[in-house]
């Protein structure tokens, strides 16, 4: 079976890539990708062959024992020095933690950072490759994350998540039998990110027809893709876990290629990151063995769905009058007199959300024009992969997926905020800003927030 992530190398990877037909070269950092059964044999083995000379490890006390030690006692003829977080409490990606690591990791002078994780330690020993300017590999222990391939790492800055700029790793390690013998929860993390694939390219070609962003068909088509087969592989996980692994961790690769290729993650994240992003942020899940970021995903993904579900024949019945619209809004109270108070703590981070959206974008009349003009292509081509995402979803409810916020620990008021504030949390046009422009978003939130209530 090809894998998607070699599909993705051999059309844009590597110096020479030729043009898409977005009219973009996309260029990507990764040089390999070491996947299957068998690759931290074989991916210790090549680094034992290598230049390096001195190697800096970073892990936690659950990835070092899933595959950190063993890794390290394969590899033969290095310096191999590190850190090995503790497993608990769970290690904050701070900038004063990275800070501490990058110190640390310098001083033993190394020619190589390896991060043995996934998403914390992932994030973390990204981030250290660049504060360091050395290279930096990844060696998956669960395929939870798509951040192994991706060039931001989620870091904590001023108690907000930031995706912060760094230079990607090199090669990527995933082990099908390390990626299998994770935690249950992890592999249900993995998914719950895929499912937000559905709902950015719904969103990203939204933003493309009405404000004019940058779309690429090609990339969205493969971030898709790849999430499409993994979810199909899911149910073999019990029959063939390894077969499972693969096709998980080949998507995940894939989802972080492609915001890598982009420049953002416009082709893997939408509201529904937004909504997670904001749990994450606001400490709103109570269940720590829970208070995973893809867990996080797609509970607001379900939900979402339904809302977007639920929107769809308003919005091809709205009769739309871009200048009433324009006069209303232009009415509409300043957000800083409606801020909730429980959002007081994020206000610096919303104003900035707000003044970059309003200088970004075109004029409300003028997307509510683009919307009149192109509503069936863009509801016609929505239509399929909301159906799609339904019928995912009903994959995972059936294999177990925790997709109750109740069941993740997660209550009000925290339970709602993120989805009536989504505008106000991450300057990205989606569904909710189209329907805050036809007034249509109490119809699109109310429909969501009964979701979230739901079982």
């Amino acid at each position: 079976m090809s894998l998607y992530h070699e599909e993705f190398l051999a059309r844009f990877g590597g110096g020479g890539a030729p043009a898409c037909a977005c009219g973009r070269i996309h260029r990507v950092l990764l040089r390999e990708a070491i996947l299957g059964p068998g690759a931290l044999e074989e991916s210790a083995e090549r680094l034992s062959r290598g230049p390096w000379r001195a190697i800096w490890v970073l892990s936690d006390g659950n990835t070092e024992a899933a595959a950190g030690a063993r890794w390290k006692g394969l590899v033969r003829g290095k310096r191999v020095r590190g850190r090995v977080l503790p497993a608990a409490p769970r290690p904050v990606p701070t900038e004063a933690l990275v800070s501490e690591l990058a110190a640390e990791a310098r001083g033993a002078s190394p020619d190589l950072v390896v991060a043995v994780g996934s998403g914390v330690v992932s994030d973390l020993g990204k981030a250290i490759s660049g504060e360091t300017g050395r290279p930096g590999w990844s060696i998956a222990t669960a395929g939870s994350v798509d951040a192994y391939t991706s060039a931001t790492s989620a870091i904590r800055v001023a108690g907000y998540h930031t995706p912060v700029p760094v230079p990607p790793s090199e090669v990527v390690v995933c082990d099908a039998s390390v990626i299998a013998e994770a935690p249950r929860r992890l592999f249900w993390a993995g998914l719950g990110d895929l499912l937000a694939k559905y709902l950015a390219r719904v969103d990203w070609f939204l933003a493309h027809a009405v404000t004019g962003e940058y779309y690429c068909e090609a990339v969205s088509a493969l971030a898709l893709g790849s999430a499409r087969r993994a979810i199909e592989a899911a149910s073999l996980l019990a029959s063939d876990p390894a077969a499972a692994a693969t096709a998980l961790s080949d998507a995940s690769l894939v989802s972080g290629l492609c915001m890598q290729a982009i420049g953002s993650s416009r082709p893997a994240a939408a509201a529904e990151h937004t909504i997670a992003h904001f749990w994450e942020m606001a400490g709103a899940v109570q269940k720590e063995e829970f208070d995973l970021h893809g867990l996080l995903v797609g509970a607001a993904s379900r939900p979402i769905l339904v809302g977007y579900l639920a929107l769809a024949p308003r919005l091809r019945a709205a009769e739309v009058d871009p200048a009433a619209r324009r006069e209303a809004l232009e009415h509409e109270p300043p957000w800083e007199a409606v801020l909730p108070p429980e959002l007081v703590r994020f206000r610096a981070t919303i104003e900035a959300v707000v003044r970059s959206s309003e200088a970004g974008r075109p004029s409300p009349e003028t997307r509510l024009r683009a919307f009149s003009r192109r509503r069936e292509e863009i509801l016609n081509g929505a239509d399929p992969v909301l159906r799609e995402l339904e019928a995912a979803v009903k994959t995972l409810e059936r294999l177990g997926f925790p997709f109750s916020p109740a069941e993740l620990g997660i209550a009000e008021p925290w339970l709602s905020l993120g989805v009536r504030h989504v505008r106000w949390l991450r300057d990205r046009y989606t569904t909710f800003d189209l329907a805050h422009d036809l007034g249509e978003e109490p119809t699109l939130a109310a429909a969501v927030e009964a979701a979230l209530a739901a079982p």
